[in-house]
C-alpha cells in the first residue's frame, strides 16, 4: 500500500528532438522523378488521343462508306446518291461488274440471275481516294 504522506516523484522532461528535414540533393532527386512520372503520363495521354482521333477518322470514313453502299444496293448504279446522303463536297461512285473468278459451271445465269460485284468509291473533298469497297450480290442478266 502506498505511503499517504509520500510525495508524488517527479520525471524529468523530455529532451527537445532535432525536427527531421529534407536535405536539398533529397529535394532535387524527388523533384526529378516526378518531373519524368508528368512526361511519362502526358506522353501516353498525347498517344491515346491520337489513337482516338484516328479512330474516329476511320469510323467517319466507313460510316459514310456503308451509307454509299446501301444506297447503291438498294437504287442501282445508274441513279445519284439523293442530296444529304454524304457530307458537302464528298461523292460516291458505284459499278456494276459481271464476277468472272467463278468456277466454270456456276458462271452461267440461273432463271436470268447472275452473281454481279458491286464497286463503290468514297471520294472526299479534295478529291482524294477515301475508299473503295466491292459488294457482290445476285443481279438480274439484264443490270449488267
Amino acid at each position: 500500500m502506498p505511503d499517504a504522506d509520500a510525495t508524488p516523484v517527479q520525471l524529468p522532461a523530455p529532451a527537445p528532438t532535432a525536427t527531421a528535414r529534407f536535405t536539398l540533393l533529397e529535394v532535387l532527386i524527388a523533384v526529378a522523378i516526378l518531373g519524368v512520372s508528368v512526361a511519362m503520363i502526358v506522353s501516353i495521354l498525347a498517344g491515346a488521343r491520337s489513337r482516338i482521333m484516328r479512330a474516329e477518322r476511320d469510323w467517319a470514313r466507313q460510316h459514310l462508306m456503308s451509307q454509299a453502299a446501301e444506297w447503291y444496293l438498294l437504287a442501282g448504279v445508274t441513279t445519284a446518291p439523293p442530296a444529304g446522303l454524304l457530307p458537302p463536297g464528298f461523292s460516291a461512285q458505284a459499278q456494276l461488274e459481271r464476277v468472272e473468278e467463278l468456277p466454270e459451271e456456276v458462271r452461267e445465269p440461273l432463271d436470268g440471275w447472275v452473281l454481279g460485284r458491286y464497286v463503290i468509291r468514297l471520294t472526299g473533298r479534295s478529291g482524294e481516294s477515301l475508299g473503295e469497297l466491292p459488294v457482290d450480290k445476285l443481279v438480274r442478266e439484264d443490270a449488267l
